[in-house]
């Protein structure tokens, strides 16, 4: 009798281990862009209040970076662009509000001398954080050609009830 309760306790627990490493796994492979630019940002945030810095690439070497690497920074700013500008498809979406601009800003400036293209990056953040999506297409598509797009190029931006109706099936 004690055997069996013996062995079942044990299989339990193994089953209580096994549950929760698949459910970890899950959550570590399921994790929305929306949640790795806020984790990125609360590390960007954390490098920022200790004053550290990104150091500058010397030559054409890979440097480290926070939070995101800068092709990582690229395809969640060309997936940003996707709210505002019309096109004929469009891969991924990232929703565009205050709190987002303001992440990818943090994580921008953690990696103040480590992306290459940081002045275009600044530059088009800052216009939004103003609210101005003028440069949204140019946004959208100068990314679109470093990434070799073929397909979705950005035509014009959305019409405020085109935009809605974007954000209500996307989000």
């Amino acid at each position: 009798m004690k055997t069996v309760i013996r062995t079942t306790i044990i299989m339990l627990v193994g089953l209580g281990i096994l549950a929760g490493a698949g459910f970890w796994g899950y959550k570590s492979l399921t994790a929305t862009d929306e949640q790795q630019i806020s984790k990125a940002a609360e590390e960007a945030d954390d490098k920022l209040e200790q004053g550290e810095n990104t150091v500058a690439p010397t030559s054409d070497e890979d440097v480290e970076t926070v939070g995101l690497s800068e092709g990582e920074f690229q395809v969640k700013l060309h997936q940003m662009t996707h709210q505002k500008i019309k096109a004929t498809e469009k891969r991924g979406a990232i929703q565009m509000t205050e709190a987002r601009i303001e992440e990818m800003q943090k994580i921008l400036y953690a990696n103040k001398d480590a992306y290459k293209n940081y002045d275009f990056y600044e530059q088009s953040l800052a216009a939004w954080k103003e609210g101005d999506f003028s440069n949204a297409i140019t946004v959208h598509n100068t990314i679109w050609e470093w990434h070799n797009g073929t397909v979705g190029r950005a035509t014009g931006l959305l019409s405020a009830e085109e935009e809605a109706a974007y954000v209500e099936s996307q989000f």
